[in-house]
């Protein structure tokens, strides 16, 4: 049922966005061990 998809979507997309975060937490960081390295 609807609801039921809707706990789904709401689960994922909070899941994603978590990944998300930390995906641009370790690109920051490579960036900035890039920039010292030159």
């Amino acid at each position: 049922n609807l609801g039921s998809i809707e706990k789904e979507y709401s689960a994922t997309k909070e899941k994603l966005e978590k990944d998300i975060k930390e995906l641009k937490a370790e690109y920051e960081r490579k960036l900035e061990h890039l920039a010292k390295d030159k």
